[in-house]
């Protein structure tokens, strides 16, 4: 036989060309058998200790939920019209749909939530703070059923809501957060949509971005999605509750069928810190900036170092209140089906539900040491040393009118708390103790209105 030679070229590009047709035929179609086995055993063993079950639609792909929203026979009615009245070829209206739809549907991962994202999560919160749990109503949590959508509506104190309420509620249920716009940098975008978390552009006037991000809610909602949504729609920035943003929830009532299999059940939920990492953002008005940036990194940089080292220490309390769930065919019993109502009628309902909506968050709203002690201290005479018993007289009035209205209060007793939070505001600079009388300082001033405002709302 005469032997046939090749150029070394070719030998490679023929060993190249094999490698990937081993690779395609028989390698890759054995690994996806493997990884979806695995898949499904890790969602079994997540669903066993769930109240609310992981469903389909979660789990779905982003292509195929991409797809839906933009085949969706409104949102195709409302293209063909936004493509009449703008001058513009279908093909650039399905463009337009398709990059809404990219932008707002997630891709959720069960590995990332429950094998990295609790567990980041529970270290970073745990870390930091000292977590306290309360219910207004834990037999009523217990009993919704898990069948039904459920929203969890919050205040929103700080960037780390998202955590702190993901890692407590994790052992019940994945939310899928309403994030807003701020979040949309690279890679922070990436991980949000990874645990779930879908982008609103919240002050849009494109009604066909309405329209998809109005589907997607309706079709997550009827397939059972847990939801968390923050109705404030940004972070306060005087301390006190803002008013609701209430276009989200006018989806939700929108696309709800009192007759249906699932009833909507929103679950209020209120949060509160001893510190805000964006305190003095807020409470100073300064702006976001790129020293401002690098001075927190460096604080945690230095917080982290000294975790490590066994000396790190929690920055106080957060505390988490949840409310008496509220059924929305309880809320809308009087009215019936809302999709037969007048635009105006239907508005006028939206803000109605709303406002009954806000106020059991606004109720659930824990007191934490820290703002019930700037309370205190800020109802002494302004610009005066003010006694230390005098202080603690006040304190100890407060927490006593806390605990008439049914207000989460950590479980110090009076004297604990009240040492404790002189302690904080001591060692932060606000206030200069010299004997028995406490000093405060008229630039800490804005930043003890900013704590004391997240309870003004309880009266």
């Amino acid at each position: 036989m005469t032997p046939v030679t090749v150029p070394l070229w070719l030998f490679v590009l023929l060993v190249c060309l094999a490698s990937v047709a081993v690779l395609e035929r028989l390698i890759l179609p054995s690994l996806r058998v493997v990884l979806r086995k695995r898949f499904r055993a890790v969602v079994e063993k997540v669903n066993q200790r769930l109240a609310l079950k992981l469903k389909p639609f979660k789990l779905a792909k982003k292509k195929a939920l991409e797809q839906l929203l933009v085949h969706d026979p409104e949102v195709l009615r409302l293209g063909e019209k936004y493509r009449k009245e703008r001058d513009l070829s279908w093909r650039e209206v399905e463009d337009l749909l398709a990059a809404y739809a990219r932008e707002i549907v997630p891709t959720f991962s069960v590995y990332l939530y429950y094998r990295l994202g609790h567990a980041v999560a529970k270290r970073v919160v745990r870390g930091l703070y000292k977590v306290r749990v309360g219910f207004l109503d834990r037999q009523a949590l217990s009993q919704i059923d898990p069948d039904d959508s459920v929203v969890f509506l919050m205040n929103h104190r700080s960037n780390l809501d998202y955590l702190l309420v993901a890692y407590l509620v994790s052992r019940h249920a994945a939310i899928s957060y309403a994030v807003g716009e701020w979040a949309r940098v690279w890679p922070l975008d990436t991980l949000i949509r990874r645990l779930g978390g879908y982008f609103v552009r919240r002050d849009t006037s494109d009604p066909l971005y309405r329209k998809v991000l109005e589907r997607f809610v309706q079709l997550a909602t009827d397939a059972g999605l847990t939801q968390g949504v923050f109705p404030e729609g940004k972070l306060t920035r005087d301390g006190c509750l803002q008013p609701p943003k209430l276009g989200l929830l006018s989806y939700l009532l929108k696309g709800f069928n009192p007759q249906g299999e699932r009833d909507l059940v929103f679950v209020p939920v209120g949060l509160n810190y001893d510190r805000v990492l964006e305190d003095r953002t807020h409470a100073l008005g300064l702006p976001v900036s790129v020293a401002g940036a690098g001075h927190m990194a460096g604080w945690a940089l230095r917080w982290a170092w000294n975790a490590v080292r066994g000396r790190g220490h929690p920055l106080g309390y957060a505390a988490v209140n949840f409310g008496k769930p509220l059924s929305t065919r309880q809320l809308l019993a009087p009215v019936g089906d809302v999709r037969s109502l007048a635009p105006e009628a239907f508005r006028e309902l939206v803000r109605k539900v709303g406002e009954t909506l806000w106020q059991a968050v606004a109720a659930a709203v824990p007191a934490t040491p820290l703002p019930v002690f700037c309370r205190a201290l800020l109802k002494q005479p302004s610009g005066e040393p003010v006694a230390v018993a005098r202080v603690h007289q006040a304190l100890d009035a407060e927490v006593q009118r806390f605990q008439r209205l049914g207000v989460l209060v950590p479980e110090l007793e009076t004297g604990g708390l009240f040492h404790y939070a002189r302690k904080v505001v001591v060692a932060r600079g606000w206030v200069e103790e010299q004997g028995n009388t406490l000093h405060l300082r008229q630039e800490a001033i804005p930043l003890l209105r900013f704590y004391a405002n997240s309870l003004a709302h309880h009266g």
